[in-house]
């Protein structure tokens, strides 16, 4: 049994991601262990980025957009399955007790992009008769929403259906099947299946197939009805409270919610846990105490320790993730399921989902710097033990554009005399990112036959470079190529390009406007930029802002060997760079490199000066001792230059007659 995409996990999130896969061609599967078991079934379905305060830039960022999305993503939904997700744009209020309460949430909304408005005493009690007297004010999120979560679960279900998305209940995933870094399969209840790529959508179950710090966390709500005796809908506004919300439902039902539990998997409601809710829904609006019960329920929220998801690419090079939604699951559907389309569909990752990826929970080893070590006592035990921790210093990893490097050298491929020589240089570096001329590659250049496979691309990070290219429009369209180059070797999440535009033959000084034309055009195409640039701060900075990964600016002409010639404006570069600085070309020996590094510089690319030295791994294994020691002096700080002598051992205490 074999489909194109296999999504594990027939929840909102999982069902989302099918539909918009499916509607971009895809021949989609979806398991589902039981669907009304779901933590979709759970919710309320409040859609309140802003009524939640979230303090995370990013996580508001995600909600935000996911927001925006919902009109027209559910009224797509509603026209593909002819039945009502209840979508209402009704707004939220949420009082407050205390003036003090009025302080603390004026806050946050007061910076964001959404209106917030506040209502005195006076204001909320028209606005919304029926609350607490204990009410002093509250604020008003006009934008924030709801929709009827049960309702588009089963929308989503019946879309599925009829897009002809292959939709299997009642199934267990019991593993995955796995070599290499590849996915082969999954183990299953009624069998293996196969495909050729997999989405874990499986919410709070997500730690029982692979390794992720995701936990349930167990939240019990109840439903009331509003009596058939009031003729009109006292409630019409979500009370989000001080750890509780109330929402009405336009059919006279009115959720109350949610507990937030640590217990595991441990099921059924608790009369503590009802009391609970209940308590603090009737003091936020006290006519709840004669509204008859209608139901109680419970669910399991994924949870992760920052509560917030994991999206994205996984250790499998075919796995990807959309997991730890936590209590935002309904609201994130849409842009999940836009943003993990796109991931698989078009290999086009958005900026955000660096943010959300699994890699934030692995272990932060403190790595030394020091990734060799001599023996200087001349056969001597030392008398002092030094821990290489003393000498690693506070530093951490190389990230571009949210992936980490532990090397921060970077290398090249062209100009050496053989492939073999370029091989063991490359291995003599210890760099972790290589750059390929994607033309050179293409045409066969001569130096560049074979070299797609003479490399361990499992093992090296490619960044394609648009070497050649003369104008911005000859860029772009290599960049798109290289992207494709690196999908074929392995690497389907790479979306780097290093980005060379070079109209002059004779200096190879790159065209800063053809530059930054570019630039523009593929940070919105997704690419994670890296511009070869002259060291001029200006365009530094300007490439800055409109998103590219790094900078890096020249030290001389390219493959002239002369050294740190622009060193005061790479100074000021990096002085006011938000970004990595990857020095690049005109480096020609260790010390140039060293002193590069100690000017604070994030990375070097070096690959004339390795592979046009007489013994280039030799060279590779200088410029890697060189990067290391450069970087280290940098960060334990040099001692201060005096226009005077001042001794090494001190007059003071010596035995004078």
């Amino acid at each position: 049994m074999t489909s194109d995409i296999l999504i594990i996990g027939g929840g909102v999130i999982g069902l989302a991601i099918a539909v918009e896969l499916k509607l971009r061609g895809a021949n989609v599967t979806v398991l589902c262990r039981d669907f009304n078991a779901a933590a979709s079934h759970a919710a309320a379905g409040m859609l309140a980025p802003d009524a939640e305060k979230l303090t995370n830039e990013a996580m508001y960022a995600l909600c935000w957009r996911s927001r925006a999305l919902y009109p027209d993503w559910t009224r797509k939904l509603e026209e593909l399955a002819g039945l009502p997700t209840h979508y209402w744009p009704c707004g939220i209020l949420a009082p407050v007790y205390e003036q003090q309460d009025q302080k603390n949430a004026a806050l946050l909304p007061s910076a964001r992009e959404s209106p917030a408005y506040w209502l005195d005493k006076t204001a909320i009690e028209q606005y919304q008769p029926g609350l607490s007297a204990e009410v002093v004010g509250g604020w008003w999120y006009p934008e924030d929403a709801q929709v009827d979560n049960r309702a588009l679960a089963r929308v989503l279900w019946t879309a599925a259906e009829s897009l002809g998305v292959e939709l299997k209940d009642g199934v267990s995933v019991e593993g995955f099947l796995q070599q290499q870094g590849k996915v082969l399969g999954v183990q299953t209840s009624i069998g293996v299946i196969h495909a050729d790529r997999y989405v874990l959508a499986t919410g709070a179950w997500s730690n029982e197939l692979l390794p992720l710090p995701v936990r349930p966390r167990k939240g019990q709500m109840l439903r009331v009805r509003v009596p058939e005796s009031l003729p009109e809908l006292p409630l019409t506004r979500v009370l989000y409270g001080q750890e509780t919300y109330i929402v009405p439902r336009r059919n006279r039902s009115i959720i109350i919610g949610a507990t937030s539990e640590d217990v595991g998997f441990t099921p059924h409601n608790t009369p503590a846990g009802i009391q609970s809710l209940l308590q603090k829904a009737i003091r936020l609006y006290p006519q709840l105490q004669d509204y008859p019960i209608e139901e109680f329920w419970w669910g399991f929220r994924p949870a992760t320790p920052d509560e917030l998801p994991i999206l994205g690419t996984s250790p499998c090079k075919n796995l990807t993730l959309a997991v730890g939604h936590y209590r935002n699951g309904i609201l994130l559907a849409p842009i999940t399921a836009a943003l993990i389309a796109d991931l698989i569909s078009e290999h086009k990752s958005d900026p955000l989902l660096s943010h959300f990826h699994y890699s934030r929970f692995l272990p932060k080893t403190s790595t030394s710097m020091l990734t060799h070590s001599a023996n200087f006592s001349n056969g001597h035990h030392s008398l002092v033990a030094l821990d290489n921790s003393q000498l690693s210093t506070q530093d951490s990893p190389l990230t571009i554009a949210g992936k980490t490097f532990q090397s921060r050298l970077m290398t090249g491929t062209g100009k050496y005399r053989s492939i073999e020589e370029m091989q063991q240089s490359i291995v003599a570096s210890d760099c972790q990112i290589v750059t390929v001329a994607v033309r050179r590659v293409q045409t066969k250049a001569a130096g560049h036959e074979g070299l797609a496979e003479a490399l361990d691309w499992q093992k090296i990070w490619m960044l394609p470079n648009t070497a050649g290219c003369q104008t911005a429009e000859e860029a772009i369209r290599v960049a798109r190529l290289g992207r494709e180059m690196a999908k074929l070797l392995g690497q389907e999440d790479n979306n780097f390009v290093k980005l060379e535009v070079i109209p002059d033959p004779k200096y190879l000084l790159p065209d800063p406007i053809g530059t930054l034309q570019a630039a523009e055009q593929l940070v919105k195409e997704g690419f994670a930029v890296l511009p070869y640039i002259n060291a001029d701060p200006m365009l530094a900075k300007r490439l800055e802002e409109v998103g590219c990964a790094t900078v890096m600016p020249l030290a001389s002409p390219i493959g002239s060997g002369q050294g740190l010639k622009t060193t005061a404006n790479i100074q000021i570069i990096i002085e006011n760079a938000g970004i990595p600085v990857v020095v690049d070309a005109g480096i020609g020996a260790p010390s140039e490199a060293a002193q590069a590094m100690e000017l604070g510089a994030d990375a070097l690319l070096i690959n004339s000066a390795i592979a046009l030295a007489k013994n280039p791994p030799a060279m590779a294994r200088a410029m890697n001792l060189a990067t290391v020691a450069g970087r280290l002096a940098y960060i334990a700080g040099r001692m201060p230059i005096k226009d005077y002598a001042s001794a090494s051992s001190p007059l003071t205490g010596t035995i004078t007659k």
